[in-house]
């Protein structure tokens, strides 16, 4: 079984993903981290990445290069990429923390061209950098594309504004506009301005039937990807009530269409400090891909790409191990509950497979789930957890440090479960990366790290619960 979630070599790590898609492939540059690589030194660059199937991937490497310590773009972050006349077009931030110590901006947008999209030019003509009445140092992650009405080009820009409201809500998105890609004017409205983010990273920007989106990732509030609708091209915009396509380990997600009219949207999946469970979440690490679905209301929601589920399809021989409070088996069904903790346990599974399942609550009480990787009879453990009382889906684990006691859950999404209703679940693990999906519509990204391998088993508390269908693939 190949790994489906990629992370480039060694100890360096994926992070903010520039999707493009040509000749039946998709071409994902990706910001590579070499913090922990020895004698690398300081700065990022965009490396290129391609697969036709979100399953198997080719790495060419650093494609357009860091600069130097006295240079804008020592650190190549997030930008864009457009195909005009035959030539590809990056729009990317260039960024380097040592100017804004001599006075100067930290960050401005450059230029690279090229005509096979591995060997990049850069054009050392071009700097686009914030007016006087915004934020110097933050000046960021443009989105190109295309206005057909209009027949011009406009790029979307992360940026602050200079004012003495407070620090974590001067974040807006800015809309720049040029016929030709060298030009560009400014609108000095912004394109999208709600007072509540320190900023609006990595904005994308799409339609998708009646409805425009506009994407951005925040770390003021959730840390997520979010986004909002609207009927018109230029807003207002529209906040759904779940405005996210996952939690807080899926970040700076951007998105591209495919030739079969899908849309995916890949994020990274970031490790911990350490790559241990209870440590802090760091920047970077394994790419995660989504397929966008809109709903009949415009509404976005996420499920797994058909060709990571199908990766997974050498059946697994499940074997019972243990059980424990009340447990009723019935061909492919298991019944449990309803009183306290009633679990079914099987043997050891793959650390990296595919688990399928579905489920029926009977009522609103308690909660419900899976266990994942559970050794020593049961004393440490994964587990994804459903609390229908609280309309949320939780990665959690047992035992809890002793400061997180309080926390119990590492990541969460918003979830409705009806008593009654048949729901499917797919569990997907590679190694630490954990991935959550309920009836093609919520996901949710996790990680496992202190626990590689162990005992599966489904579970209820303070309710019953029919399981059937249970199934592991590798």
């Amino acid at each position: 079984m190949s790994k489906v979630y990629y992370r480039s070599t060694g100890k360096s790590v994926c992070a903010d993903v520039i999707p493009f898609f040509e000749d039946g492939e998709f071409k994902l540059f990706y910001l590579r981290d070499y913090r922990d690589i020895p004698n690398e030194g300081e700065g990022c660059p965009w490396c290129l990445l391609t697969t036709r199937d979100l399953v198997n991937y080719v790495d060419h490497g650093p494609v357009l290069l860091r600069g130097t310590k006295e240079e804008q773009d020592l650190y190549v972050f997030t930008g864009s990429i457009i195909k005009h006349n035959d030539e590809y077009v990056i729009f990317y931030t260039g960024h380097n923390p040592h100017l804004r110590q001599q006075g100067y901006p930290e960050q401005k947008i450059l230029k690279a061209t090229s005509k096979d999209l591995l060997h990049w030019e850069k054009d050392k003509s071009f700097i686009f950098e914030a007016p006087d009445y915004l934020e110097m140092h933050d000046f960021r992650d443009p989105f190109v594309y295309f206005d057909e009405e209009k027949q011009e080009f406009n790029i979307l820009i992360a940026g602050r504004d200079k004012n003495n409201n407070p620090i974590n809500s001067k974040g807006l998105t800015l809309i720049a506009r040029s016929k030709d890609l060298n030009e560009w004017k400014l609108d000095k409205e912004p394109f999208y301005y709600p007072h509540a983010y320190f900023t609006h990273e990595c904005p994308d920007y799409f339609k998708m039937g009646d409805w425009y989106y506009l994407i951005f990732s925040e770390f003021t509030d959730k840390i997520a990807t979010t986004y909002r609708m609207s009927k018109n091209p230029n807003g207002p915009w529209y906040t759904p009530m779940v405005n996210t396509f996952d939690g807080h380990a899926f970040y700076a997600a951007k998105s591209y269409l495919d030739d079969k009219g899908r849309r995916i949207i890949f994020g990274w999946n970031p490790i911990k400090n350490n790559e241990q469970d209870f440590d802090w979440w760091q920047w970077g690490g394994n790419i995660i891909p989504h397929e966008i679905v809109q709903k009949p209301n415009g509404e976005l929601v996420v499920k797994c790409p058909e060709e990571i589920q199908n990766a997974f399809n050498k059946e697994f021989k499940l074997e019972q191990s243990s059980q424990l409070g009340k447990v009723h088996l019935e061909a492919n069904k298991v019944f449990l509950g309803d009183e306290g903790w009633s679990q079914l346990m099987f043997k050891q599974i793959p650390n990296t497979c595919k688990i399928e399942a579905k489920f029926i609550a009977s009522d609103l009480r308690g909660e419900l789930g899976f266990v994942l990787r559970s050794i020593d009879n049961g004393s440490s453990f994964y587990h994804v957890k459903i609390e229908p009382r609280f309309n949320r889906l939780v990665m959690d684990q047992w035992p809890r440090k002793d400061w997180a006691i309080h926390l119990e859950a590492d990541t969460e999404r918003y979830l409705k479960i009806e008593p009654g209703v048949e729901n499917k679940v797919l569990i997907i693990m590679q190694e630490s990366v954990l991935e959550v999906y309920i009836n093609d519509e919520v996901a949710m990204s996790a990680r496992i790290f202190n626990i590689p391998e162990g005992e599966f088993g489904v579970y209820c508390m303070n309710t019953s619960v029919q399981f059937k269908d249970i199934k592991v693939k590798e």
